[in-house]
């Protein structure tokens, strides 16, 4: 009798059967590949296609295999740049891993883990699905590897930070605010390190400024951490007892709430895909109409305008930011600024290039309020 652990679309098992088919690949597989050959997309596809909704299942699943630390390369199609249909995908073989210090007892517990994951590598679902690929010709498979996932590795300044917690220490560092050039010195009790978004930040008392802030590791200049002295005993006793960390995850998810984004994206394309998970709809999650057409409206929350333009500047034409105008203005700047840098000016029509990418932008730049 089957169990529902049998069951290959469990999230669990596709994804394994995922990483299976991706890392056994030496050219690496397109979207179709998968969706029609792997275990637990292609019960869906043989049944009903290939679906909007299938290929949102994938575009999860290999976010979700990253969030784990696997190395998972996309590899454009030379002669079709930007045609995410002809994008292929694989693990690389001999990606880095992170650097770990283990003592005994830990080194033992993942040695088996190891061990454990090696004997299951080749299920018979997915000796099957090998076979499939195979015999469907999609290219010579490379033998099975014995692979573990590993640590996603971290910014630089995250060990640091985490050592100036644990000792009770002030730091001092260098910091590029939202929307500015040049970096200032910051000295801060460092208290908390929360991960938003993807991003880690430091929730930490400013100095200088008498109050609690928020810093984006990203934006904290490598090699500028210093140690300045130890944390004020009076403020650390007045702190205790709070879950400052927990504090700060509510305070973003209050703000981002309460800054709605709406963008226009092309159906079918990446920023639908990937955008789709993250918007917020009564019905459908990320549609805003449920009509057929060429494009879609999704609503999605921002906390950080300078970090979701460099996001959603990244689609190209795929996307038309509608609201905000602050947002749709950034996203203008960074597509005149890519122009700028990798074309003659006569080669462009210039405002109907940036029309149709962000929408008709505004002269004027507002501050958002941003929390980070």
């Amino acid at each position: 009798m089957s169990t529902s652990g049998d069951d290959p679309t469990l999230p669990v098992n596709r994804q394994f059967a995922l990483l299976l088919a991706l890392a056994c690949s030496e050219r690496g597989l397109t979207k179709a590949d998968v969706l029609t050959s792997v275990d637990g997309y292609r019960q869906t596809s043989d049944a009903s296609g290939i679906t909007p909704a299938l290929e949102r299942k994938f575009e999860r699943d290999k976010e979700d295999l990253r969030d784990i630390g696997i190395d998972i390369e996309t590899l454009e199609d030379p002669s079709a740049p930007g045609d995410n249909q002809l994008t292929r995908y694989r693990v690389r073989a001999e990606g880095g891993s992170t650097p770990l210090d283990l003592d005994a007892h830990e080194s033992a517990i993942l040695s088996l883990a190891a061990a454990a994951w090696r004997e299951g590598a080749l299920s018979s679902e997915s000796r099957r699905g090998l076979m499939k690929l195979r015999s469907r010709g999609v290219e010579r498979l490379r033998d099975a590897p014995s692979i573990a996932p590993r640590l996603r590795g971290r910014e630089p300044q995250f060990d640091a930070f985490t050592g100036a917690i644990a000792a009770g220490r002030a730091v001092a560092f260098d910091y590029v605010k939202q929307g500015a050039a040049l970096s200032e010195r910051r000295r801060v009790e460092p208290l908390a390190l929360v991960q938003y978004g993807g991003r880690w930040l430091l929730v930490g008392y400013d100095l200088d400024r008498g109050a609690e802030r928020r810093f984006l590791l990203r934006r904290v200049r490598d090699g500028s951490i210093a140690p300045v002295g130890r944390v004020d005993e009076t403020r650390a006793a007045a702190r205790s007892g709070r879950d400052i960390g927990a504090e700060s995850l509510a305070d973003l998810h209050r703000f981002a709430a309460s800054h709605p984004v709406i963008v226009e994206v092309r159906r079918g394309g990446d920023a639908e895909l990937r955008l789709a998970r993250r918007a917020v709809a009564s019905n459908e999650p990320g549609r805003a109409d449920a009509a057929a057409g060429a494009s879609v409206q999704l609503t999605i929350e921002m906390a950080d305008l300078e970090l979701l333009a460099d996001e959603l500047a990244g689609y190209g034409p795929e996307l038309v930011v509608r609201e905000p105008p602050e947002l749709r203005d950034a996203v203008a700047e960074r597509l005149r600024r890519v122009l700028d840098d990798h074309e003659e000016p006569a080669a462009f029509d210039r405002p109907v290039r940036a029309q149709h990418a962000t929408g008709e932008p505004t002269a004027e730049r507002h501050h958002d309020g941003s929390p980070l």
